[in-house]
């Protein structure tokens, strides 16, 4: 049945309408969209009825609870394979792609050798000669060491082999996702792609990044711009659930320091401007990715319902 696409969205407006459009557009394009409500409101859920809920090869899956981006793809993808798909191309809904995205992903995963993932290069919605990610470097050694210092530069037009990508956008086969389990709800949003990577590596799936394959992404945070106290709770818990889940006592003895380090950078970062509710935020994850480590599990976060 080829590829279906699959949006996750929450309260997302006519940006999910957006992407929905960007996907409808492909040269080539999905055998499926796979609209993904993360338990919006009502008033949302109508204006998705109203405007995608009859748009042919659209379906919408409209879940009872705020299953978070991790549980948002893992529904939207057992959906899609359930119906059929052989890969499932996976999608936050502040994405765009360009009209020619789909088909090449897919030129990159046929052959003999074909990689269990794919994912294309992301730049800024706003400006497409920066690029946000062309492939990352994921090793648990050096897991809290920023992602910017680590991420592949783009080179060349051929497919490169790396050992991540960013999940906001990414190719999937069936076998891939079903030997890793999908993707680790406990994790929620943020580090769910890290911690997916390392299990299709661990699984034998190779992942490449497609560099003429191109996607525009809104909405980057990182740890020292753009977050919001939601973001920062999670982004110093979830280290601690990726190692706890992938990772062997070596790992702890280079994540602890480098951790403490980013962690401790970043607080003095939102200290000096004034957000004292972003570093309390800090503090919290991080207490909570301890107590996460020490065995206690993970509570929920809620809202938001994408990744942000």
């Amino acid at each position: 049945m080829g590829t279906a696409a699959v949006v996750v969205s929450w309260e997302g407006g006519a940006t999910t309408a957006r992407c929905v459009a960007s996907l409808r557009a492909q040269d080539r394009p999905p055998s499926e969209i796979v609209v993904v409500d993360n338990a919006s409101s009502e008033v949302e859920r109508e204006r998705l009825r109203r405007d995608l809920g009859a748009v042919p090869g659209v379906r919408l899956l409209l879940l009872d609870e705020n299953r978070q981006f991790a549980g948002g793809l893992n529904a939207g993808a057992r959906a899609a394979f359930a119906a059929g798909a052989e890969r499932a191309l996976l999608l936050n809904n502040d994405t765009v792609l360009a009209p020619d995205a789909l088909r090449r992903l897919e030129d990159a995963m046929s052959g003999a050798r074909a990689p269990g993932i794919a994912a294309p290069v992301l730049v800024d919605m706003d400006d497409a000669r920066r690029v946000i990610s062309a492939g990352e470097r994921v090793l648990l050694p050096l897991l809290c060491v920023p992602r910017t210092l680590l991420r592949h530069r783009p080179r060349g037009d051929a497919p490169y082999a790396v050992t991540g990508v960013m999940g906001s956008a990414l190719v999937v086969t069936r076998d891939c996702f079903e030997a890793v389990g999908g993707f680790a709800e406990e994790i929620e949003v943020y580090y769910e792609d890290v911690d997916f990577c390392l299990g299709a590596r661990a699984s034998g799936y190779r992942a490449v990044i497609v560099p003429t394959a191109v996607v525009r992404h809104d909405g980057m945070r990182g740890f020292a711009a753009g977050l919001t106290p939601w973001a920062a709770f999670l982004k110093a818990r979830n280290p601690w659930l990726v190692v706890r889940r992938r990772g062997t006592p070596l790992t702890w003895l280079t994540f602890v320091p480098t951790y403490a380090a980013l962690v401790l950078a970043s607080a003095a970062i939102w200290l000096v401007r004034g957000r004292l509710d972003v570093v309390r935020a800090l503090g919290r994850g991080a207490w909570a990715g301890l107590a996460a480590a020490a065995g206690q599990r993970p509570v929920p976060v809620g809202a938001p319902g994408a990744r942000a």
